[in-house]
């Protein structure tokens, strides 16, 4: 059979929406079908450059997003706290930005009985709640990611994939608005003795600018959760079948390097500064635009077409993307696909009470709460703050940091390569036994630090910072990577909605749980709030390892 007649066929099968697949055509397969199947399991210019569009428009935007505000923590902090510049705890790292890049001259005279420089003490009573404050802006990226991934699954029913893409950009771009105005707003002053009138005129209009400021946030998460599902399900349903777990690790690749990227920005000498910060957090709304454009010059997911039974539309999208004629086959299964879909399509409460699918989810929701509950997002979050806890001062801070989004991306590209040669079960496995041992081990280096002299602490802040290191790590080869793969991989069709959604909720919700406790939990434990963290990695292994639930592939 000749590639021309191949095409006709094709034609003839997709020229009413109504046509059902005759059983003859999914009888033998001819060799030129295998030779056209085997072709089209490949990369192509549309597909790379519809993967490159569509990470760097969203999955990018979002790293940015959560590495990037770990850097501007000690700006953020006395800023929403009506304190701005040059009110800074002695011995912190933004105090050593003002000294070093604008010659701010902390002395006696200036600096009050409880070593801060115009930031009034904060007594023990309150000092929980007040952290609590502090740590809002990130509370509200994550309840607008938590509220965005639920919403998401609605966008993409009510729109194409393409459109709920473009859909979730305009929050980024609004939100990076918001971020810029807020310091124009309230900038504060920039005097070293700054008088009472002074203090008064800058911050006039705090509350307004802190409003923005928070508003900004909760959109930035509500455009990275609604991105976890629309361009998750584009990136998945536009690749080849082989090719299908290498796109999909894309997202998290993209969100890696993000973070690395936003912590790069951050830096002293770039945008890491009293009177730019507002600018690190806001310069991705350009990539929001840019995606919002170059959007519509991707092709339209195929396999929503035949969902949509707009066939004639999913044969040209998929002749695009494969750039080859030879798509009869993977037209076929696409179409099973969504017949059985449409004939099963459980619900969450269906799909537990199934035994072949109720193991399968418990496992997918175990991976997803520890993946949040290990504590990773509490390092990218509020690693300088870790760094100081655990003794580093000053520019080493910044380095430290830097090193976290370095040893982050190194590791999860060694985990792509690795989830196909081990499986996913050794890599979750032994990675959370390592973890465990870690977080054993630097809460021991940082209570050891808090009581040794300081000729010792350098010592042990070296170690300290290592054990943070192979923390991130474990992380990246096992529970990075695999949580997402797995959930994608463990379920039929018929129950693929019910578990993603839930898996997703899980995972949104245990990083909302960290995120809105961990300096709390920090300010009343110091050190020990690493062991939270130990026991329940220490449970979540127990459940993984002697339950066998994790399939090795």
């Amino acid at each position: 059979m000749s590639s021309t007649q191949h095409e006709s066929i094709v034609d003839n099968e997709i020229t009413t929406s109504q046509s059902q697949i005759p059983p003859e055509s999914i009888v033998a397969i001819s060799t030129v079908d295998v030779v056209g199947e085997l072709i089209n399991q490949r990369w192509t210019s549309s597909l790379l450059i519809s993967i490159t569009v569509v990470v760097l428009s969203t999955s990018f935007v979002m790293g940015v997003n959560i590495g990037g505000p770990n850097l501007y923590n000690g700006f953020i902090v006395p800023w929403t706290r009506g304190h701005p510049f040059p009110c800074q705890k002695e011995g912190s790292t933004s105090q050593w930005i003002a000294r070093k890049w604008w010659n701010c001259v902390y002395n006696d005279t200036t600096k009050n009985l409880n070593g801060y420089y115009y930031l009034p003490e904060i007594s023990t009573k309150t000092l929980i709640g007040q952290r609590l404050k502090d740590s809002m802006h990130n509370v509200l990226f994550v309840i607008g990611g938590f509220i965005g991934a639920f919403s998401g699954q609605y966008w993409y029913k009510c729109l194409s994939r393409r459109n709920a893409i473009f859909a979730s950009m305009p929050f980024q771009l609004v939100a990076s608005i918001f971020m810029i105005i807020t310091l124009y707003i309230y900038r504060g002053y920039e005097t070293d003795d700054p008088d009472q009138t002074t203090i008064d005129k800058a911050t006039k209009n705090k509350d307004v600018a802190i409003s923005f400021f928070y508003i900004s946030r909760f959109l930035s998460g509500f455009s990275a959760g609604m991105c976890c599902v629309v361009s998750t399900s584009y990136l998945n349903e536009i690749s080849p079948r082989a090719l299908r777990g290498t796109v999909g690790s894309c997202h998290q690749l993209a969100i890696v390097i993000g973070i690395l990227f936003g912590q790069i920005i951050g830096l002293p000498w770039i945008l890491g500064r009293h009177n730019a910060w507002n600018w690190g957090m806001s310069w991705v709304g350009l990539l929001s635009l840019m995606g919002s454009i170059f959007i519509w010059t991707l092709p339209e997911s195929p396999r929503w077409l035949v969902q949509e039974r707009k066939q004639n539309e999913a044969a040209q999208s998929l002749r695009k993307l494969r750039q080859s004629n030879d798509i009869e086959v993977e037209l076929i299964e696409f179409e099973e696909e969504e017949t059985a879909s449409n004939k099963q399509d459980l619900g969450i409460l269906k799909v537990l009470s199934l035994n072949e699918f109720r193991w399968p989810l418990i496992t997918s929701l175990v991976l997803n709460a520890i993946q949040q509950l290990s504590g990773i997002n509490a390092v990218f979050f509020y690693s300088g703050d870790m760094f100081s806890l655990a003794g580093l001062r000053d520019e080493k801070v910044f380095w430290g940091i830097l090193a976290t989004g370095v040893i982050n991306l190194i590791a999860t590209l060694v985990a792509l390569k690795l989830i196909e040669f081990l499986g996913r079960r050794p890599l979750i496995i032994w990675p959370l036994a390592g973890i465990i041992i870690v977080m054993i081990g630097l809460t021991i280096l940082i209570v050891l630090n808090a009581k040794n002299s300081e000729d010792k602490k350098d010592a042990l802040a070296i170690v300290s910072i290592i054990f943070i290191l192979l923390f991130i790590i474990l992380f990246a080869v096992g529970l990075g990577p695999i949580p997402f793969v797995y959930s994608n991989e463990v379920f039929a069709v018929e129950a693929r909605a019910a578990g993603l959604s839930s898996a997703m909720f899980i995972n949104w919700f245990c990083s909302f749980l960290v995120t809105l406790f961990f300096l709390p939990l920090q300010s009343a434990s110091g050190g020990y709030v690493f062991l939270v963290f130990c026991v329940l990695v220490a449970l979540s292994f127990v459940l993984l390892f002697f339950k066998k639930y994790v399939e090795s592939s």
